[in-house]
């Protein structure tokens, strides 16, 4: 069996899933409204159900191995919590990490969504080879890694 991956952008208007294959392939991606006003419940249960839809079509025996989601922050890496994230206030103090894990069954891990989009751009695109870079996003918000 291999490992894919499953990767989230939770931001203040929309949430995108990726499904990341062993190699690091991008294989495909949904997109949906946060709606974070209905509450983390409906948050946790329809990034759940994309990543079920997308596991669906992996071949046999094939499975999510992991989840990673990158958020607005303040993020507590600790407890996989989200803090007051300002743009998604429905998700004021969420165990965001733990109520996707128990759904999903795999483990979890969250990190600001301006520190991993950077890392990953360091890792694998623009910053790649270099010592060092700044990595700015501009959003529903604004942050810098």
């Amino acid at each position: 069996m291999t490992h894919w991956v499953a990767g989230i952008d939770l931001g203040g208007t929309k949430i995108e899933v990726g499904l990341i294959a062993p190699d690091n392939r991008i294989v495909a991606r949904r997109r949906f409204p946060t709606e974070d006003h209905l509450g983390p419940a409906s948050v946790v249960e329809r990034i759940a159900a994309c990543i079920d839809d997308l596991q669906a079509q992996l071949p046999d025996g094939e499975a999510v191995a992991a989840v990673g989601v990158c958020t607005p922050g303040p993020v507590d890496h600790a407890s996989g919590t989200l803090i007051d994230p300002p743009n998604v206030p429905g998700l004021h103090h969420t165990p965001l990490a733990a109520l996707l894990g128990e759904r999903l069954g795999v483990p979890v891990r969250i990190d600001h969504d301006a520190k991993a989009t950077g890392l990953g751009e360091y890792h694998y695109g623009a910053g790649r080879g270099e010592r060092s870079m700044v990595y700015m996003i501009v959003g529903t918000g604004v942050g810098i890694a």
